[in-house]
């Protein structure tokens, strides 16, 4: 059980990502929803052949069997700096991921977490906004399928952005994307990713790799490009 009370606040969260910013720190904050819990259970929990019912998992990034990704996103999850945990009592919400967690070895005690919503919290009362353009401005590097639609969006409100990473094909990706960003090091302070499940490995890695601040965006970037939000 996940109790409310226990998740950081969207402005909390905000001001970690202000305090990485200003000491130079890694941050990572990541998200788990109904397809990273998916991903964990893989073969610890429920069988692969119960998990394949959930036609819409390669749309997310994960392609069943992959018990190498598994194991890779279950060493972010323990990794991470913010985990966004899904407070939805539905059967392949909170209770599958709890089990995954234990399966895992994954101590929830442990863990610094927040709503897994928070990509959406801290777009209200352009929290997010008033972070990227602070003075001096972060330079933000944008990763994900969509990106390339998202940068006028942020260019035209005078966000830094610096450059992007377009093609995510699923969690068999992730340590390419991760090796590729290396050219751009030492040239971007904050990392967007919107790229479903691969996005927990590859903002874990990349904030721990790079001493960067990287956020699992997520929809919310879908949600600038229509232009309710930011």
């Amino acid at each position: 059980m996940i109790k409310e009370e226990s998740l950081l606040s969207a402005d909390e969260v905000t001001e970690k990502m202000y305090t990485a910013y200003r000491k130079k720190q890694g941050l990572s904050i990541v998200r788990l929803g109904d397809g990273e819990a998916l991903a964990l259970a893989q073969e610890v929990v429920l069988s692969c052949d119960e998990i394949k019912k959930r036609k819409w998992l390669p749309y997310a990034g994960l392609t069943v069997p992959d018990l190498k990704s598994r194991d890779e996103l279950a060493a972010s999850v323990k990794r991470a700096d913010i985990v966004g945990v899904a407070m939805n009592q539905l059967p392949d919400f909170t209770p599958l991921l709890l089990k995954g967690f234990e399966a895992h070895h994954i101590d929830i005690k442990q863990m610094t977490l927040t709503n897994a919503c928070i990509n959406y919290f801290l777009m209200e009362n352009q929290r997010f906004k008033k972070f990227l353009l602070q003075n001096p401005k972060p330079r933000v590097f944008l990763i994900g399928n969509k990106v390339d639609r998202l940068l006028p969006f942020l260019t035209k409100e005078g966000v830094r952005v610096v450059g992007l990473l377009k093609a995510v094909r699923g969690l068999k990706d992730c340590s390419k994307i991760v090796k590729l960003t290396s050219l751009y090091r030492d040239r971007f302070d904050v990392v967007l990713v919107s790229a479903g499940i691969p996005a927990v490995i590859i903002s874990e890695r990349i904030a721990k790799e790079y001493n960067v601040i990287a956020l699992d965006f997520g929809h919310a970037a879908d949600l600038i490009i229509k232009r309710k939000y930011f």
